[in-house]
């Protein structure tokens, strides 16, 4: 049994030193295959274009649930018994949801340069700050897309190029961080700026019409019944959405407050290319090893 061990062990050693010598003769072909990867990477990151992100830290106002936009909920559950402060979507979910949904990008595309942009983009020339598009498009002269609606793009691929430039999240401490990527980064800026716009003067909308729609009911209530109690119970929810539309109409940053503003980026984030090219010259070296071993064993197994 020893003599077996002692076998095992030399052929496993013979083996190992084979390995090693066969890489040491194909270290030529391991040579040239790093050279080819290496210089490969390099004009494959040189290939890929800048990207250049700008992003944002947003506050949302009453995200704890003690806004004034709730007062006259809270009040309503009070006098009916029903507890509608309970749990629910948070305002920041609901803010995420809104700005990742396909009716919200319906609404930024009525914007000037928003559609061409995402529908028809080709490169980004950054010496003269401007945008090239695809000529079989959008017309940049006119203004003008074409008339020929098999080249038009779908509104879903502009809603999937829409979804991969924008990331948005919420943190722990109950911010909202949101970012948009683009080979312009004149474009990133003003979009996420469009964006938390947006976002603001909606909310502002929706909340006026609404208060205001509340206050014709309640006035209407009022003048239709005569218990002292209800009156008075009616009277607080119409004080209750006046301050609300006062808080609408007067507050520069109604929704959400920008903590962190968007700003013009600089420097790019994408690509690495230092990283690339290091990349793809180690995988030009393990790449180089398993062709000198094929060729080496395969030779071998030939003879």
């Amino acid at each position: 049994m020893n003599n077996n061990k002692r076998d095992f062990y030399e052929t496993d050693e013979i083996n190992l030193l084979e390995i090693i010598m066969s890489i040491w003769k194909s270290r030529l072909v391991i040579f040239i295959t790093v050279i080819i990867f290496a210089f490969g990477s390099v004009f494959y990151s040189l290939s890929i274009p800048n990207i250049f992100t700008s992003s944002s830290t947003l506050s949302v106002a009453g995200n704890s649930g003690g806004s004034e936009s709730n007062s006259g909920l809270n009040m309503i559950g009070s006098i009916t018994g029903i507890n509608i402060g309970g749990s629910g979507t948070s305002k920041s979910e609901l803010i995420i949801t809104t700005i990742q949904s396909r009716d919200f990008l319906r609404h930024l595309l009525t914007f000037e340069n928003i559609k061409p942009t995402l529908a028809a983009f080709k490169s980004y020339d950054r010496d003269n700050k401007k945008i090239t598009y695809n000529e079989n498009i959008y017309d940049s002269s006119s203004k003008s897309f074409t008339k020929d609606i098999s080249r038009l793009p779908t509104f879903q691929t502009i809603y999937n190029s829409y979804s991969k430039m924008l990331s948005i999240n919420r943190s722990k401490s109950g911010f909202i961080d949101i970012s948009i990527k683009h080979q312009s980064p004149e474009f990133a800026y003003n979009f996420l700026s469009l964006i938390i716009k947006e976002i603001d003067t909606l909310s502002r909308s929706n909340d006026l019409n609404e208060s205001k729609d509340s206050l014709n009911y309640l006035y209407n209530e009022l003048a239709s019944t005569q218990e002292i109690e209800i009156r008075n119970s009616i009277n607080q929810l119409i004080i209750s959405e006046l301050r609300q539309q006062m808080l609408a109409e007067v507050k520069q940053n109604y929704l959400i407050n920008p903590i962190d503003k968007p700003y013009m980026p600089e420097l790019k984030s994408s690509p690495n290319r230092p990283k690339i090219c290091i990349l793809g010259t180690i995988l030009g070296f393990f790449i180089g090893i398993l062709i000198s071993l094929i060729i080496y064993f395969g030779f071998k197994k030939n003879t």
